[in-house]
């Protein structure tokens, strides 16, 4: 899958940069409100890049791309992954948090600590399987690399 910043997985590792580092400063400020909606951000666009590259002659996959739910992509990725680890519901958990976390209203919520590094954990989880997946080779380009080559 493309791993350049113009991308789904390069803008959402990017994203997970920020939701990793903002650690730091969620402890000052005492809310880890910008660490989960990032995560969960984050999280969106990797189930992206997973669909854009397995999924590209999938005529439902165009409605999806435009789909903000987590459990929604994950599900999708599952139906050409069954032995996917990620659980849907973690997930969704995770997507919950880019609206109830980043903006005030009724549903608001204050993100503490524990949920901010499960958070973080989950982007782990899914990059590291993301990793493992072995890439079509009829959709591979050439010099594609691993994760760790995206990151020098």
């Amino acid at each position: 899958m493309e791993k350049g910043l113009n991308s789904y997985y390069g803008m959402g590792y990017n994203d997970y940069l920020y939701a990793k580092h903002s650690i730091d400063v969620a402890k000052v400020i005492g809310n880890y409100n910008g660490v989960a909606s990032m995560a969960s951000q984050s999280a969106e666009k990797l189930l992206r890049a997973v669909i854009e590259q397995y999924f590209i002659d999938d005529e439902d996959c165009i409605r999806l791309m435009k789909s903000h739910n987590l459990r929604s992509l994950l599900e999708k990725i599952k139906t050409r992954f069954p032995n996917c680890p990620l659980d849907s519901k973690d997930y969704k958990w995770l997507g919950d948090f880019y609206y109830d976390a980043r903006y005030p209203g009724d549903n608001f919520i204050v993100v503490g600590e524990d949920s901010g590094l499960e958070c973080i954990r989950l982007l782990d989880e899914l990059l590291h399987w993301i990793d493992s997946l072995e890439e079509p080779v009829a959709n591979k380009p050439s010099g594609l690399g691993k994760l760790n080559d995206f990151i020098k």
